[in-house]
């Protein structure tokens, strides 16, 4: 790749989206390029459904936060990104703990996550999640 620049595949032919212009760069220049996610390296992230107070957000402040127990914080396993199916607020259908984070907002990847070739990084099949990835887009 000597005398290699970004600014070469933008001779390579266009076939109508922006989509595809980005395979190609993927396809040239390989794995380092690809879009992480927002992935952080964190062993502790805050709680998205009680929002990092530790008091339960349905009910009075008296009573503990389901997800984290009143800590207010969560301990993950890195590297994490924000779930796709909650958006990271830990919640759906209004106050319901989202399944897939199970309220955290995070859910823990493997170091080397790639596109889920299932559903090609949506995250759904037809109405339901995509059973492979989890409704999280990657494997």
């Amino acid at each position: 790749m000597a005398g290699c620049s970004l600014a070469e595949p933008l001779l390579l032919p266009l076939r109508g989206s922006r989509v595809e212009y980005a395979l190609q760069v993927l396809n040239r220049y390989g794995p380092a390029l690809k879009p992480t996610r927002g992935q952080r390296l964190v062993n502790e992230v805050t709680c998205a459904y009680c929002g990092g107070r530790g008091a339960d957000p349905k009910y009075s402040s008296a009573s503990g936060c389901p997800v984290c127990r009143g800590a207010g914080a969560v301990r993950v396993v890195p590297p994490v990104v924000a779930c796709r199916r909650c958006a990271g607020s830990g919640r759906v259908a209004g106050d319901l703990i989202c399944l897939t984070c199970k309220g955290v907002g995070a859910v823990s990847i493997p170091f080397k996550a790639d596109t889920c070739p299932r559903c090609r990084g949506t995250g759904e099949e037809g109405i339901f999640y995509c059973h492979a990835c989890k409704g999280q887009g990657i494997v």
